[in-house]
């Protein structure tokens, strides 16, 4: 369905507000039907063009028309170069502003940008950093980033980050957290897989692409509210199932024999889970979780799982079941 256009004063770049949102829609690669509101006045304008193979309108080839014009103009009609000229800035408007709703979503596809948009970030913070590193870091890398990440803790900010468990065996991540933690950062780590993230704030979120292998040189930044509130309840979860570490060791009280996760382990044992449920609703492997009964056989002097879900019922275990 085509619409009428004959009725519209070309020269006029006065459009509507609807007629710039459907411009934008059509810019960003959308097509729409004959019957969208603002069509029209696209139309007229020579912003959106008719594709008669599946009856769809799309946005125009400005740079083909603006040769035209410039044809024209040797011709001696110099008022459309002037025309499509206004046009092209237009177009060129629309491309550069967010639309009101916005994706808020950036791919970076260089490791300059990524590392620029995170220096932005942390530089920009105000409440607290949340920083998951599922890979190695170099040593190097790590003095760096230590420097920095003091300066941000002595501001005031919050600032939490997440290690896989074997960063406890490297001399750089070791260093890298006895420093910060010593300033007020809380370490983690974690023994089964995370996602690779920064949060800065509740406004920003640098990701992973998780199109094809992963590659720390490219990655996503979300700046879109509900994005970002979403990637912040992952690390949530993340962090949840990690352990305290500082300087290599786990922060527990001398007389504590368990920690937060097998603590979670024996109360899903006392409802009545099985070991391969309880991996799957703690989002932890089952290699994990017999690891962890295995560490409470040994301290608690057991051998049976009957064995130590009595002792957890007992006095004995009052106290550790206070811990939560």
């Amino acid at each position: 369905m085509e619409p009428d256009i004959a009725s519209h004063n070309e020269e006029s770049l006065d459009i509507s507000e609807e007629t710039r949102t459907l411009l934008r829609r059509l810019i960003q690669g959308e097509q729409v039907t004959g019957s969208e509101p603002g069509l029209t006045e696209l139309a007229a304008l020579g912003l959106a063009v008719h594709n008669p193979h599946d009856d769809r309108w799309s946005s125009a080839d400005l740079w083909h028309a603006e040769q035209t014009a410039l044809a024209e103009e040797r011709a001696g009609i110099a008022h459309h170069l002037q025309r499509m000229r206004r046009l092209s800035e237009l177009h060129r408007e629309m491309r550069n502003i967010e639309s009101p709703s916005g994706n808020g979503i950036e791919f970076l596809d260089r490791i300059e940008l990524v590392n620029a948009a995170i220096v932005q970030a942390v530089n920009s913070a105000t409440s607290r950093i949340r920083t998951a590193h599922p890979q190695d870091r170099k040593a190097e890398t790590l003095r760096k980033a230590a420097e920095s990440d003091v300066k941000v803790l002595r501001r005031g900010v919050a600032y939490q980050t997440l290690y896989p468990d074997t960063a406890r065996t490297r001399p750089g991540e070791q260093e890298w957290a006895a420093m910060v933690s010593e300033h007020g950062a809380e370490v983690r780590t974690l023994a089964t897989t995370f996602e690779r993230m920064i949060l800065v704030d509740d406004k920003l979120a640098v990701v992973a692409d998780h199109r094809g292998e992963p590659n720390r040189d490219i990655a996503f930044k979300v700046t879109h509210p509900g994005m970002v509130a979403l990637f912040h309840h992952i690390y949530e979860q993340q962090w949840e199932r990690a352990e305290p570490w500082v300087g290599g060791r786990f922060l527990r009280k001398a007389e504590t024999v368990t920690t937060g996760r097998s603590r979670r382990i024996l109360n899903k044992l006392r409802e009545g889970r099985t070991l391969k449920q309880i991996a799957g609703e703690l989002g932890i492997s089952l290699r994990t979780v017999n690891s962890d009964l295995n560490k409470l056989y040994e301290v608690v002097g057991v051998d049976t799982q009957f064995a130590l879900g009595a002792w957890w019922n007992s006095e004995a275990a009052a106290d550790e079941r206070k811990l939560g």
